[in-house]
């Protein structure tokens, strides 16, 4: 469960990034104050750990260093003619997030990569924007498993 909050913080400050925000320990803050706020009442607040920081930390850094990388394996795996300037931020930091951890994270299988980020996508976006994150993700595994 901890993973999965922090890769909800990690989504939504790859999404402030991208939107031109800092992403920043400050932001960081903010994330875990909301994402308390949607949790059952009386559940507390959320406090990210030191394990949760260091998750999200290696993230950021991650997508950043790799970001071309990643963005060309989105753009090549997506269907129809969607560059990547179509595509809804939201969406592209969660295609991002998962195409890291596919690629990048040997401690996250791909099968999780990929239904956590259609979690996301259900929480965070539009029903059509799962069925192309599920997609663009499916078609980028089926060529990694391939290259083995």
């Amino acid at each position: 469960m901890a993973r999965s909050i922090a890769r909800k913080a990690a989504m939504q400050l790859l999404y402030e990034r991208l939107s031109g925000g800092d992403a920043d320990h400050d932001s960081l803050e903010l994330v875990y104050e909301q994402l308390s706020k949607e949790r059952p009442e009386g559940s507390g607040v959320l406090n990210p750990s030191d394990d949760e920081r260091a998750y999200i930390s290696e993230v950021l850094s991650g997508v950043e260093e790799h970001q071309q990388e990643l963005d060309q394996s989105i753009e090549s795996h997506s269907t129809g003619s969607w560059s990547l300037q179509r595509v809804p931020h939201v969406d592209l930091s969660i295609l991002r997030l998962a195409a890291y951890e596919m690629f990048h994270r040997s401690d996250v299988p791909d099968n999780v990569a990929i239904s956590e980020a259609l979690n996301l996508s259900n929480q965070y976006s539009e029903p059509k924007s799962t069925r192309y994150i599920n997609g663009v993700l499916g078609a980028m595994e089926r060529e990694k498993n391939e290259d083995k």
